[in-house]
């Protein structure tokens, strides 16, 4: 059994980290690609390093200006690998544009052979998310990655559902594991409380508020974010309570744009490693987010999330009551920040139970001795 992982986002990074190191300690035959999706990888090599993960066997610098330029140089590049590799298997996560081009490169790998054995089995792990707003690129991701793919791995039952509406469980293997991020969560919990980033910021525990904006439509647009700025600027005013906000080199060149003279209240920082950020995760009274995974995430902490979008694909984080959808109202932000404030949330398991890779790997372990037997049984 060979297995090819193509991954390049700090996400995708860190929520296969897992399964990278189960496969490693079960010896089992496997290489890693890497897109550079961002290109900014100086992050990735810390995660490498921090996670303890193989680099990458493979790099494609791919990095481009536009959809179609990264799309044809990752695509062409990650097919000529899978020619030269021959892989079993070909996991991706999530919704990336690295996630998909992956799963094309396979299925076009695929389409020169008949016999299923030669064949690649494109596993999708974090599969089934659906927010319903194609205007998301990553929802056209999802849906097309889903459809390409062989294995299927939800989160929940809900994302289960979602698949099973699309018709997708009539020929395709789905399993609900959870997700992979609790079990780094549950691996690095521990090493939380001899961290010292608050202390380095001047901050006490569940005394801040933590901002993360990466979004196109959130940070791209000059009005639209000067505006967010201002109303956090005033919330953080009404509740005394200061902000943390990481911001990533591309956002920061927006803010400093920006008129923010008269900012006090909100603390701008570089991008934080992976353990000092889920250290300012699970110490903060709410984290406001534009993000997927975060919503996820703070569930697991335990820690309110205020979503600044007006769809999700984590709905059950909504259902839940640990996230709500605001959009880019100040007055339902400041409605939300009043509903949470005094809010003693515990960590909820609904998004998993820190075993899911060891739950996927006895999937494909199971798949691959079953695949065997039946070409045994076809041969004879």
């Amino acid at each position: 059994m060979k297995i090819c992982i193509v991954l390049s986002t700090r996400p995708e990074i860190i929520k296969l980290a897992t399964l990278i190191n189960i496969l490693k300690k079960k010896k089992i035959n496997f290489f890693l690609i890497n897109t550079n999706q961002h290109y900014i990888n100086i992050m990735s090599e810390v995660f490498f390093n921090f996670f303890k993960i193989p680099k990458p066997k493979y790099n494609i610098k791919a990095s481009s200006t536009t959809y179609g330029g990264f799309f044809s140089k990752t695509i062409k590049g990650i097919e000529n690998i899978l020619y030269k590799e021959k892989p079993n298997y070909l996991i991706v996560q999530g919704d990336t544009n690295t996630a998909f081009a992956g799963c094309f490169a396979a299925s076009i790998y695929n389409r020169k052979y008949f016999d299923d054995e030669k064949k690649i089995k494109i596993i999708h792990v974090e599969a089934g998310l659906r927010s319903f707003d194609e205007r998301m690129p990553e929802e056209i991701n999802r849906k097309l990655i889903d459809q390409l793919s062989n294995i299927l791995f939800t989160p929940t039952k809900f994302d289960f559902e979602n698949l099973r509406k699309e018709r997708l469980n009539i020929n395709k293997k789905i399993y609900t594991v959870g997700n992979t991020i609790s079990d780094v969560i549950k691996d690095n919990i521990k090493l939380i409380k001899k961290n010292n980033i608050l202390k380095s910021f001047g901050l006490d525990k569940k005394k801040y508020f933590l901002i993360t904006l990466h979004r196109p439509e959130t940070v791209d647009d000059p009005k639209k974010f000067h505006k967010l700025i201002i109303d956090f600027e005033k919330i953080g005013k009404k509740f005394n309570t200061k902000f943390l906000f990481p911001v990533h080199p591309r956002t920061k060149k927006i803010i400093n744009k920006l008129n923010t003279k008269k900012i006090n209240f909100i603390k701008i920082t570089k991008p934080l490693e992976f353990l000092d950020f889920l250290t300012t995760m699970k110490n903060s009274k709410i984290i406001f987010t534009d993000s997927g995974g975060i919503q996820e995430e703070s569930s697991l902490l335990g820690v309110p999330c205020i979503t600044i979008r007006t769809t999700t694909e984590r709905q059950l984080s909504i259902i839940n009551k640990t996230n709500i959808l605001t959009g880019y109202d100040y007055n339902k932000i400041l409605k939300a920040v009043i509903y949470f404030n005094n809010t003693n949330m515990k960590p909820s398991t609904v998004f998993g139970d820190g075993n899911v890779s060891n739950r996927i790997f006895n999937v494909i372990k199971k798949f691959e001795i079953k695949l065997n037997k039946s070409l045994k049984k076809n041969h004879n």
